[in-house]
């Protein structure tokens, strides 16, 4: 089965991951694209984008459960989320992976990144981590670690989703330790704050991080 794990993060809250092994043309035998979807897809330069771009799609058609021929819109800021049946989402993928995460809540801040341990990040972790986290970070200059700051940082971005800030210069995680699956951390602008709940689970070699606003 793609649908490689599930779970309820919170009650309203569900996320899941999607190994793509199907081809392009297998995938758009789950899906009821319409022209303007058969278009945008055209549009990707190779098979691997398509069969992402499709996966994600099969996953929401199988987390929502539903007949009905659902469509993805997008908000100003690029955010998606469905009409039909009405719920918010976020996507990810990467390599042969996706992912999504929903919610009927339309107005939980919620979002959602999938990476692979790889050393490379090792090389660019003073772009993302500020001051205080690579501070923290060295103490150990712990591989898993790094990936861990980036990808909340990522799930935290998606959660906001709004245009204008940065990984470094506005998103902040807060000490955290590698053996737990749960951190906070927060977005933090001229005026206000908004705080996150993190979520770590670790599929194979892919590290899965959600963000949400808090209880």
């Amino acid at each position: 089965m793609p649908l490689v794990y599930h779970e309820w993060i919170k009650p309203d809250l569900q996320m899941g991951l999607w190994h793509i092994t199907e081809s392009v043309d297998e995938l758009i035998s789950m899906l009821f694209l319409n022209k303007e979807e058969f278009d945008t897809l055209a549009s990707f330069g190779n098979d691997t984008r398509r069969r992402q771009w499709l996966s994600y799609r099969a996953l929401i058609r199988q987390l929502v459960k539903t007949d009905y021929i659902y469509r993805i819109y997008y908000d100003d800021d690029n955010k998606p989320f469905l009409v039909n049946p009405q719920s918010s989402i976020s996507i990810t993928h990467c390599t042969d992976y996706s992912a999504v995460l929903i919610s009927p809540n339309m107005k939980l801040m919620h979002g959602l990144d999938i990476e692979p341990i790889h050393p490379k990040i090792l090389k660019v972790t003073q772009k993302f981590m500020d001051a205080e986290e690579h501070e923290e970070w060295k103490k150990t200059e712990n591989l898993e670690k790094a990936v861990m700051y980036w990808t909340f940082k990522e799930a935290i971005f998606k959660a906001y989703g709004k245009r204008y800030i940065t990984l470094r210069g506005n998103i902040h995680i807060n000490p955290f330790e590698t053996e737990r699956a749960k951190a906070h951390g927060f977005i933090r602008l001229k005026s206000k704050q908004f705080p996150f709940d993190l979520h770590l689970r670790q599929f194979q070699n892919l590290l899965i991080s959600v963000a949400h606003e808090p209880e």
